[in-house]
């Protein structure tokens, strides 16, 4: 699609080269901070992709952020893609928690809209280039930050504080 709208053709050798380089990129050096917060404040972490489940090393292994993570779930298991509520109850019922324990944490704003439609929290990442979508009738994510570290702080303070966020929120 960006090639498209930049009038550039693509080539196989093209789609390969991205590939090979997406697979390889570092974690940003916010990541093992906010990722170890999240852990030692006793939260569970897991992920969920739309992608295909991939062989070892996975991206997350080369990015070395593999080992924070309790369980990698894909929407391969129930055959829908994020956001049908399927994919989230799949993780929810995996874990034995509810929809309203897990939150998903993500860098597109539409993955947290589909999981609070869904019935889970929504943090939302903004990195360079990300931006909450200003419409009425859109949810807006109950935390927000430009950073990660930030971002766990966030979720970590609203289940110390006892605010309207279950206690159980869980980052996936």
């Amino acid at each position: 699609m960006t090639a498209d709208i930049h009038n550039v053709r693509l080539i196989d050798s093209d789609v390969d080269e991205l590939k090979e380089r997406m697979s390889k990129m570092p974690a940003d050096p916010d990541v093992v901070p906010a990722l170890t917060k999240l852990r030692e404040a006793g939260f569970r972490l897991v992920t969920l992709t739309n992608s295909a489940n991939s062989a070892s090393p996975t991206p997350l292994e080369k990015a070395g952020i593999s080992h924070f993570f309790e369980q990698h779930f894909s929407v391969e298991t129930v055959g829908k893609f994020k956001p049908a509520p399927e994919t989230y109850q799949m993780v929810a019922h995996a874990l034995s928690v509810e929809l309203s324990d897990l939150c998903l944490v993500a860098c597109h704003l539409w993955d947290t809209i589909g999981a609070q439609a869904a019935g889970c929290q929504g943090a939302f990442l903004t990195r360079p280039h990300n931006a909450l979508l200003s419409a009425s009738n859109v949810l807006a994510p109950n935390f927000i930050a430009a950073d990660l570290t930030t971002l766990a702080e966030q979720i970590i303070f609203s289940t110390k504080k006892q605010l309207p966020i279950p206690k159980k929120c869980r980052p996936i």
